[in-house]
């Protein structure tokens, strides 16, 4: 097995965050309960990059250019991809609240999957504002559009199906040449419950751990920072077209 900097890819999960861990140990899954747990358990001072799926950057008013032009690429697998909610809807206690401070500021309600994930935007977002390394170190991603990277074009096939995971771990073969990932995806699934881990939260995180070690760019190409200073972008690794 080559020998490359260590790099992390996370997503949520019910029971808190699976995280991918490439080092040059080998390529691991471990599942944790807070993002505060993925920054001092899971991230070590060998780590170069993490890739997050879950909004960073947050609006003060009007959508993201980066969730657009997402969508735009992602084609039919669009609805993935959640509109971010501005920053003033961290602070809203309820969903029909956080909706109408949403609307107020940006013309459109806020979808209860994206109210869903305000709790986990608020961990994320929390480590970042304590922390200047995790700043340096964290990106926000999106494993369709790295998915989309590798097999040259949006899957069609959802990954809740049997023929979308099959299809996902293919592209994980191809694009972690040095590692097992279906094997590690199969340990993964024997060793966990259901209720506190979905198949596709583990395939997410691989394809993210995947991604964090291609050069990666971020949509759109010059994006805007919030009002705290956080990039408005979500990167995409850049995969080399074969010759």
């Amino acid at each position: 097995m080559s020998e490359s900097p260590t790099v992390v890819g996370v997503d949520g999960c019910r029971s808190g965050w699976v995280c991918g861990c490439r080092s040059a140990d080998g390529l691991t899954v471990r599942v944790v309960p807070d993002f505060e747990t993925v920054w001092t358990d899971v991230v070590s001072a060998e780590t170069r990059h993490v890739l997050v799926d879950i909004p960073i950057g947050l609006p003060s008013a009007s959508r993201r250019a980066c969730d657009v032009e997402a969508r735009r690429r992602l084609g039919s697998r669009a609805s993935t991809v959640f509109f971010a909610p501005v920053r003033s809807v961290l602070d809203a206690p309820t969903h029909e609240r956080a909706s109408a401070e949403n609307r107020d500021k940006t013309g459109y309600g806020l979808s209860i999957q994206a109210w869903n994930l305000v709790p986990k935007i608020r961990a994320v977002d929390s480590v970042l504002g304590a922390t200047p390394r995790a700043r340096a170190l964290v990106s926000e991603s999106h494993p369709e559009l790295a998915f989309a990277a590798f097999a040259g074009g949006p899957l069609t096939e959802p990954k809740s199906t049997a023929a979308g995971r099959r299809r996902r771990l293919d592209m994980l073969r191809t694009a972690m040449p040095d590692d097992d990932p279906e094997t590690v995806y199969h340990e993964t699934v024997d060793r966990t419950l259901r209720r506190e881990l979905g198949r596709d939260d583990i395939l997410d995180a691989l394809v993210l751990t995947a991604a964090a070690q291609f050069p990666l760019e971020p949509l759109p190409n010059d994006p805007p920072t919030d009002a705290t200073g956080l990039e408005m972008a979500i990167y995409a690794p850049r995969v080399p077209t074969p010759d």
